[in-house]
């Protein structure tokens, strides 16, 4: 079985200045809701020759119906120690993270810490107006996980449709029932229609937006993928399926 990847953002912010970059590390951690492990550490790497200013946030994080990721507004149920740091050049610093929300969690919890960089001159001139700095921003994967873990993903629809194109298509609902995300790495689909006709599809071609989805726990999310050449097209007509992936 493959081991399972993680997936993180690092955006680009351009504002006048100069240029400064910086490392963050890891990109993904498992908290406990108590114990030793509901402290982590984090990373900061400054290799810049200039100082340069963090600020760090926990974002609750949640998912549509569609998979796409949303972000709320920050929480309270982590600590973070220092929230803001000036790293020095060529330096490292750590950064402590500890979960102060409930104790007892049965259905895990997702989050982005943010390390986001902010403007900073050291009262360095700011008149070059043809400069530009780019602040990075890092999203880490942040999830708390119940001390029980139940893996269960199932595809609980599959419809057949003519798209506004006029192309025929499949509507995919992937359900995790679940109480842990998963990511469906070599994500492989089979599918049957009601006169026993079946076929197995493979690859991100053929299964877009759902081979290597990040599926939250208890969500559901829907897909649409080309029409699988081998099963009898019914406009609106179900389909039953079965989902395998690498853990």
């Amino acid at each position: 079985m493959l081991k399972k990847k993680f997936l993180f953002i690092v955006l680009l912010v351009v504002s006048i200045g100069i240029a400064s970059a910086f490392q963050f590390s890891p990109l993904e951690q498992v908290f406990e809701p108590s114990g030793a492990n509901s402290q982590k550490t984090y990373t900061v790497v400054n290799d810049s020759e200039d100082q340069i200013a963090i600020e760090f946030s926990v974002l609750q994080r949640d998912q549509d119906g569609s998979g796409e990721e949303v972000r709320n507004t920050s929480t309270a149920e982590f600590v973070i120690s220092p929230s803001k740091v000036i790293v020095a050049p060529s330096s490292t610093y750590v950064v402590r993270v500890k979960y102060i929300g409930p104790p007892t969690v049965t259905v895990e919890k997702a989050y982005r810490l943010v390390a986001k960089q902010m403007a900073y001159s050291l009262g360095k001139s700011q008149t070059t107006q043809s400069m530009f700095n780019f602040l990075y921003i890092y999203y880490s994967s942040l999830y708390v996980t119940p001390s029980e873990t139940v893996v269960k993903v199932e595809i609980s629809s599959a419809k057949a449709r003519v798209d506004a194109e006029g192309n025929q298509v499949m509507d995919v609902t992937i359900r995790n029932r679940g109480n842990v995300h998963q990511i469906l790495l070599d994500a492989q689909l089979t599918l049957k229609d009601s006169s026993g006709k079946s076929v197995t599809l493979q690859g991100s071609e053929v299964l877009p937006g759902i081979d290597s989805l990040n599926i939250l726990a208890r969500k559901s999310v829907k897909k649409t993928i080309p029409w699988p050449e081998g099963l009898t097209f019914v406009s609106e007509g179900s389909y039953t399926g079965t989902i395998e992936y690498s853990e």
